[in-house]
């Protein structure tokens, strides 16, 4: 194109030429060629042939130098710029400056140039960054610097300098893509991402972070995020977090964050400290990584050792109780065997209990006082005696004795024995017992402790002509073992079922249960269940229907 082509920069500048109406002329700064005459007369300019003169200066300057008239038409170029955009003077000159940049900058560099016209201060500078289109130049992006050169308002030039910025632009490009691809690759991350900036405010935070609390980027950007953060931990994260801040070093952090569904998690937050190549500090960058599955273990493990160390104090309080009762219960029932003895003797003295007609001459109330002194003597005994065999069991040092049991004989045997001893009791006591009953392994001390305790506990707490029976039978099943089950069945009482569940229970009675109004220590159904364990046996209770009935149940062959 030449000078007298029309171009899109004079279709731009159409204002301009009627402000500009006179003949553009070829600028030279420094004439290409120089008669001898010239040289002379302008010798003074040039001292000595070593020195550089301005026309080198000119066109070796490390820059490119353009100067343009107002059409945007090339009326001078420097050496080498033109080498550095792969032409020779000759091929740009008289030739429009746009055709030396991308299609997509033209028409802003246009509008550059056109700014300065409209400037009324003289020699504004006015700067801005193009895209080259010069297919043999290394050089792609430039920085313009142009401004019209004063003192020629008449046929004014613009004076245009091309700074070479490839090498920044393409660090900036890769610093983008490279800030691009970690926003990729921290968005598709499965932990929580953040970065902060030099003053310590937090400005980016990954997908994973946003979707775990359920806010947007606007929201937790600055000090956002700490909104999240419950607010017990609040204050430790922030003294954790600007102590690390004011020394720039690296710094680390647990607290509870809480979900977009309202959850508190434990989380793991690791900052670390960025800086930049000329060792500037430029912030943080930090990781965050739930761990409530492994805190939860940790406060299993506490409160694991916690209990632990409450097991063994409370195992040494259990062994001084043992302690203390065995101490108590010896030192009793030294005291009480005594007792028993005298009152034994004194009944012998009173000849009480020999024979009828001699116990009638006795004073009623000497006999009565006597009957009570024994009575209560006897309670002390089994309640000592209750106490020595729990401890006994609960430590397991009872040995078992064990012996070959006819349990349709010993059954007999046992029932007999109660009726005598218990000539109080004002039921009627029934044994039904199976004819075909195997032979039964086991301590029959402790299996008659245990059924003379039922049958007292049925006496004790039945109406007057009510019936109190003792049965035995033979049970079998497919898939367990065989046993012995004898049931103690006595009517005309019930037992709450309420107070079901609590009925072996240490020092546990029955309100309001005793028509007799014997008492009792509540030990006694506790030592029950505590022997027939020991048997390794079970004992079950079930009331209804104006009748009470416990069920023992023995193992045949023991483990």
């Amino acid at each position: 194109m030449s000078r007298n082509q029309t171009s899109s920069w004079n279709r731009i500048s159409q204002e301009q030429d009627k402000i500009f109406s006179l003949p553009s002329t070829r600028l030279e700064l420094v004439p290409d060629r120089v008669i001898t005459s010239e040289l002379n007369e302008t010798a003074e300019f040039y001292p000595c042939e070593g020195e550089l003169s301005y026309r080198s200066l000119y066109e070796e300057s490390p820059s490119i130098h353009f100067a343009l008239d107002p059409k945007g038409m090339i009326l001078s170029v420097n050496r080498f710029g033109a080498n550095s955009l792969g032409y020779a003077k000759d091929e740009l000159v008289d030739k429009p400056i746009f055709q030396l940049f991308a299609t997509s900058e033209r028409e802003r560099l246009s509008s550059v140039i056109l700014s300065l016209f409209k400037i009324s201060s003289p020699g504004e500078v006015v700067n801005s960054e193009f895209r080259l289109n010069c297919l043999n130049s290394e050089v792609i992006w430039v920085k313009v610097t142009v401004r019209i050169l004063p003192g020629e308002e008449k046929n004014p030039v613009v004076l245009m300098v091309c700074e070479d910025i490839t090498a920044h632009k393409r660090l900036e490009v890769a610093y983008l893509e490279s800030e691009q691809q970690f926003q990729i690759i921290a968005n598709n991350a499965p932990v929580m991402l953040w970065m902060a900036n030099s003053n310590g405010l937090y400005h980016f935070f990954n997908k994973f972070w946003l979707d775990f609390t359920g806010r947007t980027i606007e929201q937790v950007q600055g000090i956002g995020w700490l909104e999240n953060v419950h607010v017990d931990d609040k204050i430790e994260c922030l003294q954790t977090y600007y102590s690390a801040l004011n020394t720039r070093k690296k710094f680390h952090m647990e607290y509870r964050l809480q979900r977009a569904n309202g959850e508190y998690r434990w989380i793991s937050d690791t900052g670390i400290p960025k800086f930049t190549p000329s060792g500037e500090f430029a912030g943080y960058i930090g990781c965050c990584v739930d761990i409530t599955e492994g805190k939860l273990v940790e406060v299993g493990v506490l409160q694991s050792e916690t209990e632990k160390e409450t097991q063994l104090e409370m195992e040494k309080l259990n062994r001084l109780k043992d302690e203390f009762l065995s101490t108590v219960s010896h030192e009793l029932r030294t005291p009480l065997t005594n007792m028993k003895m005298a009152i034994q003797m004194l009944g012998i003295a009173l000849k009480i209990g020999q024979v009828q007609e001699v116990t009638q001459q006795i004073h009623p109330k000497t006999a009565r006082y006597f009957q009570i002194l024994n009575n209560e003597c006897e309670r002390e005994i089994n309640l000592i005696n209750n106490f020595l065999d729990l401890q006994k069991l609960d430590i397991n040092n009872k040995p078992l004795v064990l012996e070959a049991v006819f349990v349709q004989e010993w059954l007999v045997k046992v029932v007999e024995l109660f009726k005598a001893r218990n000539r109080y009791c004002l039921c009627h006591l029934y044994v039904d017992i199976d004819p075909n009953l195997p032979q039964l392994v086991t301590d029959p001390f402790s299996l008659e402790r245990i059924l003379i305790e039922l049958l007292t506990n049925a006496c004790k707490f039945s109406p007057v002509g009510e019936e109190v029976i003792v049965s035995a039978s033979f049970k079998s099943q497919k898939l367990k073992s065989q046993f012995i089950e004898i049931r103690v069945t006595n009517t005309g009482v019930e037992i709450p079922k309420s107070e079901l569940p609590l009925i072996f229970d240490k020092f546990y009675r029955i309100p309001s249960n005793d028509p007799w109004k014997r008492g009792g220590t509540g030990l006694g159904l506790a030592l029950v269940q505590k022997l027939t364990k020991y048997l390794q046996g079970t004992i079950e209770v079930e009331s209804g229907s104006n009748c009470t009935c416990f069920s023992l149940k023995l193992p045949v062959c023991r483990d």
